[in-house]
């Protein structure tokens, strides 16, 4: 090899060559040493684990001796059982019986088997001893039978002596085992201890031969280090000219980058046209002047279903159409009318977006663009999808999802065209609003997806009912409306109404569900004397949509009233009653803060004690122009307009304040309204007003109505099991008036029971109502209920009540209800209560 000048590189073999070969024959001794002591070992080892292993086979003896014992211990449990029959004595028998069964099961497997299965008389001994066990198992169950322990405990004496011989046999076989064992490892400790002697030696030796072989290393590594420097003296140079070759391949090589730099801007122009005509997702094609195809996108050819080899660039514009109709993706008639859109548009010159839509509904939306040179671009679209999904928004924003029907939106714009045709005929129209009856009770009790069928079903029978022309709409929730057109003014809108109370009343069948609900139906017509003068002008239609829809609503509010069920027609006095309701709504919201409500106290007498036993909180309204207001018109108002809840709460502190004044043990019953009763915390409300007061709870008496446990989501038995613990006394009010079931009196705790005044005033001349409080009065007793009797007025009436078994009465005959001030003569003047305790 010729070396660059100046360098001198002297090469000479290391010293102790020869020695060298010591230390690697030394070591491949002691690594052959090594390995085959380690396999030695492994086999040691291994024969030292069988030993240990060996050592389970001692559990056999232990096994069949024990055996022996428990069969023993059995015998020894028949004997006792024999000289003292008892039910212990038995059970230790059945035990020890287990026992030797379980044992006897051990003999027939593991380490065990094999010594049994050695000497054919072992296993008849075992095969004995199982067969015994099976015939002892039935005669532990006869075993106080006279003879049956004696037989017993001979079937098990004959297995003594052939167990006793088992066992024998198995410490002898154990004996003979261990001493082979222990020989056996004595032998393995002397070899063991002779191989690691060995390996201490052969360790030695190999230490001493390292340091000799180190030696010599450090010996040739200070030769390597004087060649290194003299090769770093060699590179240094070599360095310098690979500089000068550097420099003369680097302007090449820059050279070389710019034409692939290049190079790449094409491929990537490329590569993105490509990627951006292909990706997307509209169809584009592109013409020159000469009405020949320059380029085509893939979505192009998988809109049109064009074949690979449909033309290609360069097709003309007659052949590609051609290949689009035979695609048959869409209507001939549709890629006609968009090639003779597009002919129009090259004739002018100018841009243009439109699209054709086929009879199976397929759309294809255009978008045409002229180019410079005489050419033009276009992208085609199919929007079939996006049009139906807008005609599908379209319906959807004025009709009910759920019904079908149209929404309060269409409806409002039908009734503005309806009425601006309406000017020049003679017929009205009439406008019939709907509201179903209890259809909140089928949506709690039935849950919504039945509640959702029930209101399809009513839809469907609403467009039965009406005539072609009629319009039905659903304006939310279980509100309907129908505008009829024009007819017949009113008997035409009263025949309809009466036809939709009787076919929407009829029971539906529902998911195996029977509902039944009612419809009360409000009318107002346009043009007629239902409607305002004002309004049935030409220049009054502007506002006649509100104003038709104000007194239709006002129409079926009067419906409502009148007892559900039923149609009423506007009337012009249904706006000033709506109006003073109004009023009296705004009166009624100033009447808590104003002071103007109050707590009166009708008494309640215990008719078994003979004595007063509490009163009734009740509420009134003393208004100051109104004078008092009646509270079966003003509770009604206050529920709806949602004031029961601090109304109920107010009279609740106030009846338990005054309450705690009173002489104990007398009581005060206070009403919860069905708001009250639904809030999720009403046991702990009541408990905390109770408890401000300093009341004792056994003292108050809170009184539920029926339609508070059906109007209820659910807990009424634990929420009327909270009073009870905490000791308030619960009653259920009004009972038989409304939907009265037995189920509440099983299900719910109550402590009372109040029968409704209307049963209590007619007992003296109804028969029926005399057997109602019977019978109510009488259940209540059987169930552990007190009752009161309400609205008892006459003697006679107390004394029916009386018979009837009624524990207590309330009514106008004991006294009129009276404010708290008015109330302490009760306590001032005892003699005040005596009349009423002294008729028997």
């Amino acid at each position: 090899m010729d070396l660059p000048p100046g360098l001198n590189v002297t090469l000479r073999p290391p010293p102790g060559t020869a020695l060298s070969r010591f230390p690697r024959i030394g070591f491949l001794v002691v690594i052959v040493f090594l390995a085959l002591a380690a396999a030695y070992t492994s086999v040691l080892i291994l024969q030292r684990q069988q030993s240990l292993r060996s050592v389970s086979r001692y559990n056999v003896t232990w096994l069949i001796s024990q055996s022996a014992l428990e069969v023993a211990r059995l015998q020894s449990a028949i004997a006792s059982y024999r000289l003292k029959p008892d039910e212990e004595g038995l059970e230790t028998v059945q035990l020890w019986l287990d026992i030797v069964a379980n044992r006897s099961q051990l003999l027939g497997g593991g380490e065990v088997w094999p010594f049994i299965r050695a000497v054919p008389e072992r296993e008849a001994t075992v095969a004995q001893l199982r067969r015994a066990i099976a015939t002892a198992q039935p005669m532990i169950e006869r075993l106080g039978e006279p003879a049956v322990a004696d037989r017993l405990l001979t079937l098990l004496g004959d297995l003594n002596p052939r167990l006793t011989r088992l066992a024998s046999a198995s410490y002898s076989s154990g004996n003979d085992l261990i001493t082979a064992d222990i020989e056996h490892l004595a032998q393995l400790h002397w070899i063991f201890s002779g191989v690691l002697i060995t390996l201490l030696l052969c360790c030695a030796v190999l230490i001493a031969t390292l340091m000799v072989h180190n030696r010599l290393v450090r010996n040739a590594n200070r030769e390597v280090n004087a060649l290194v420097q003299d090769l770093t003296r060699t590179g240094r140079q070599l360095a310098t000219a690979k500089e000068q070759a550097q420099d003369a391949m680097g302007e090449v090589q820059q050279q070389y980058r710019a034409l692939r730099l290049r190079d790449a801007e094409l491929n990537v122009q490329n590569a993105r046209f490509d990627a951006a005509l292909n990706n997307m997702s509209q169809a584009l094609c592109m013409f020159s002047a000469e009405r020949r195809l320059i380029v085509c996108n893939t979505r192009f050819i998988e809109l049109f279903g064009l074949d690979e080899d449909f033309g290609g660039p360069g097709a003309t514009m007659d052949s590609l159409f051609a290949a689009m109709v035979a695609g048959g993706r869409f209507e001939a008639s549709v890629l006609a009318a968009v090639r003779l859109a597009q002919e129009a548009l090259l004739a002018d010159a100018r841009p243009g977006t439109f699209f054709r839509e086929g009879a199976d509904g397929r759309a294809l939306a255009v978008s045409h663009q002229p180019m410079a040179d005489g050419g033009w671009v276009a992208t085609y679209e199919d929007i079939t999808d996006r049009r139906r999904v807008e005609a599908r928004i379209t319906f959807m924003a004025h009709h009910d999802v759920l019904t079908g029907l149209p929404n309060r939106l269409l409806f409002r714009e039908r009734m503005d065209e309806a009425l601006a045709v309406r000017r020049s005929g003679e017929d009205s129209l009439a406008l019939l609003f709907l509201d179903l009856d209890h259809f909140k009770n089928v949506n709690d009790t039935l849950g919504h997806p039945v509640g959702d069928a029930l209101l399809r079903e009513v839809a469907r029978r609403l467009r039965a009912c009406v005539r072609e022309g009629d319009l039905v709409a659903r304006l939310g929730g279980d509100e309907f409306a129908i505008l009829q057109g024009p007819t017949r003014q009113p008997e035409d809108a009263a025949a309809l109404a009466q036809r939709l109370v009787e076919v929407v009343c009829a029971p539906y069948e529902l998911s195996g569900y029977r509902a039944l609900v009612g419809v009360s139906i409000g009318i107002a017509l346009a043009g007629t004397r239902g409607q305002d003068p004002a309004t049935a002008t030409d220049q009054g239609f502007a506002s006649s949509v509100d104003q038709l829809l104000k007194n239709a609503d006002m129409a079926l509010y009067r419906a409502k009233a009148a007892g559900r069920r039923t149609w009423r027609f506007f009337e012009h006095s249904m706006e000033a009653e709506l109006q003073e309701r109004l009023a009296m709504e705004a009166d009624l919201r100033e009447a808590l803060p104003l002071n103007q409500l109050e707590v009166w106290y009708q008494p309640i007498f215990g008719l078994a004690a003979n004595r007063l036993s509490g009163f009734e909180a009740l509420l009134r309204w003393r208004h100051p122009t109104r004078g008092m207001v009646s509270p079966g018109i003003f509770i009604e108002i206050m529920e709806e307009i949602g004031l029961i809840e601090v109304v109920g709460r107010w009279v609740l502190e106030q009846a338990t304040r005054e309450a705690n004044t009173w002489p104990a043990p007398l009581k005060v019953a206070v009403n919860l309204s069905p708001l009250q009763f639904r809030a999720p915390d009403v046991a702990a409300t009541v408990l905390q007003v109770v408890q401000a007061s300093g009341l004792a709870p056994q003292r108050l008496e809170l009184e539920i109505t029926e339609s508070a446990l059906l109007q209820a989501d659910g807990g009424v038995a634990e929420i009327l099991a909270a009073f009870r613990n905490t000791g308030i006394r619960t009653s259920l009010d009004d009972f038989g008036t409304r939907y009265s079931s037995l189920s509440y009196l099983r299900s719910f705790p109550f402590d009372k029971i109040k029968i409704d005044q209307s049963f209590v005033r007619e007992m003296a001349t109804r028969h029926d109502c005399l057997a109602i409080v019977n019978s109510v009065a009488h259940l209540a007793n059987q169930l552990g209920m007190a009752t009161t009797a309400e609205g008892v007025e006459t003697a006679a009436q107390l004394h029916a009540v009386r018979e009837a078994g009624c524990t207590e009465a309330q009514g106008y005959y004991f006294g009129q209800p009276e404010t708290a001030k008015e109330l302490r003569r009760w306590f001032e003047e005892p003699s005040r209560a005596a009349p009423f305790l002294k008729i028997a």
